[in-house]
């Protein structure tokens, strides 16, 4: 899975004491605080920034097509990222309180009503319901594009729409910030040791860990519920998440054991698949080395035929008949192994070159799941 360091916001840390302050600063700072990021827009005039995405989800392409106020936009990506902290305050809260205030700015609600109006349209024309309404906001933020630096900071969702693209925690902050607007309890997974991030939405299935959320992957496709496990560096993602409320809304997800029983079978298929190709190579081997022997053989047998040699002929024929019917046997056996790695790697590579189609996928594997 695609990561980054997270926490690369700038920290401007002030820790002060009455005793050594003196009365100004002391009446002055009279409690700890969290100075967050904000947008101050631009100049305001300019033409709207038109954002057009397609995307797949279920049997169908969608086309999500908004206008955003270019002067926030603007306002955004000029805004410093930095965090500054008054006083004695622990990282898991400064850190939650930036990362709230970023998917919160008020500046973007122009932003989620238009995304979510959208939305709502596909809702009714698709037939939706509320848990595949979830599964289409969270294809729109896992279908866009991928990309971090080595220290960049982490971007207002307002960039990442327009953009196009963003790492874990950009990715992750838009789609908090789309549930929590539309009454879901949504919050944010934020693994510090392995530097990434993710969503939760509470469910009563499919717990992540000891949380009462189930786990959404951001950076690409992935079933709602199904937890990372390795990054794309091959870090193993381990450690238990800090967990940052974004929305304390009614609405849950009610799918994990689909996607659970998705999951069981993809790992199944996967491991299947692997075991039995390296059977089907070693039996193609063997069948090769086999059939060259029965090929020599009978090269001889034509030789000694030709020379007249009847007997000589007739003495090899019963070997050669034994050799051609273990050759068949062991050919009948290959056969059916290759067709049970064939239904294996099929169901495999139908799962995850289908992520996006949790709905079509859980058809498909109750179809031709093996007994």
């Amino acid at each position: 899975m695609p990561k980054k360091i997270l926490y690369i916001l700038g920290i401007v840390v002030i820790i002060l004491s009455a005793g050594v302050a003196g009365g100004y600063f002391s009446s002055f700072f009279q409690k700890d605080r969290v100075i967050v990021p904000n947008i101050k827009p631009a100049a305001p005039g300019a033409q709207p920034i038109i954002s057009t995405h397609v995307f797949p989800f279920e049997q169908s392409l969608i086309t999500i097509s908004i206008p955003i106020n270019r002067s926030v936009y603007e306002g955004a990506r000029s805004a410093d990222k930095s965090v500054t902290i008054f006083g004695n305050i622990s990282e898991n809260v400064w850190v939650a309180e930036s990362y709230r205030a970023m998917a919160g700015d008020p500046n973007q609600e122009e932003l989620y009503r238009s995304l979510i109006t959208e939305f709502r349209k596909v809702k009714g024309e698709m037939g939706l319901t509320d848990d595949e309404y979830l599964e289409l906001m969270a294809a729109y933020v896992q279908s866009l594009r991928y990309e971090t630096g080595t220290e960049n900071p982490a971007k207002f969702p307002i960039e990442t729409v327009v953009e196009a693209s963003g790492d874990c925690d950009d990715k992750s902050l838009l789609l908090a910030g789309l549930l929590s607007h539309e009454d879901y309890n949504v919050a944010l997974f934020s693994f510090g040791p392995e530097a990434h991030m993710a969503v939760g939405v509470g469910s009563d299935e499919y717990q992540y860990k000891n949380t009462d959320y189930t786990f959404i992957e951001t950076t690409n496709f992935s079933f709602v519920g199904v937890p990372t496990r390795t990054l794309e560096n091959g870090v193993i993602l381990q450690s238990s998440p800090l967990v940052i409320p974004m929305g304390a809304g009614s609405n849950k997800y009610h799918l994990g054991g689909e996607t659970q029983y998705i999951e069981e079978i993809n790992l199944l298929s996967e491991k299947k698949a692997k075991e039995l190709e390296l059977q089907v190579r070693d039996m193609e081997s063997d069948l090769k080395s086999r059939w060259d022997i029965v090929k020599q053989l009978e090269e001889q047998m034509m030789t000694i035929k030709a020379s007249g040699n009847t007997g000589g002929y007739n003495a090899r024929v019963a070997e050669h008949n034994a050799l051609v019917l273990e050759y068949n046997t062991r050919l009948e056996k290959y056969r059916e192994l290759r067709t049970q790695y064939e239904q294996y790697a099929n169901i495999y590579n139908y799962i995850i070159s289908h992520e996006y189609d949790r709905k079509g996928v859980y058809t498909f594997i109750k179809a031709n799941v093996l007994s």
